[in-house]
């Protein structure tokens, strides 16, 4: 590789890196919202927002913006993605109900209480 491809190489990783740096704030934003509205950990709602990203082919940026803008009375979650959001949490609902060990859903379990069990699920 010569000296001009591998500066062209650390320039995209560094534009890259800036753009993470930049969404983060808008991802954890997402990442609460999903904690608080369903009861899920950090965890489990980071992988139920790389679940809609990679099923979607949208960007988890792109993902996070769309869920916060729908919580906050911005613009409803497009019907495009509610598919793919549904998947996921109905993935992350069966793995708390099955048995430890018992089978994959892809999503981790986590333990939750009534109360959280109750909540409503205010994204559909």
């Amino acid at each position: 590789m010569s000296a001009a491809e591998r500066v062209a190489q650390l320039e995209a990783e560094a534009a890259q890196l800036r753009e993470a740096i930049r969404a983060r704030p808008r991802v954890d934003i997402a990442r609460g919202a999903l904690m608080a509205t369903h009861g899920c950990s950090a965890a489990e709602a980071w992988t139920i927002l790389v679940h809609v990203s990679q099923h979607s082919n949208i960007k988890l940026r792109d993902i996070a913006a769309a869920i916060t803008a729908d919580l906050t009375g911005g613009d409803r979650l497009p019907e495009h993605l509610r598919p793919h959001l549904d998947a996921a949490l109905t993935a992350w609902r069966s793995r708390l109900a099955a048995p430890a060990g018992n089978g994959d859903a892809g999503l981790p379990q986590a333990q939750r209480t009534d109360s959280q069990a109750q909540r409503t699920d205010s994204l559909r």
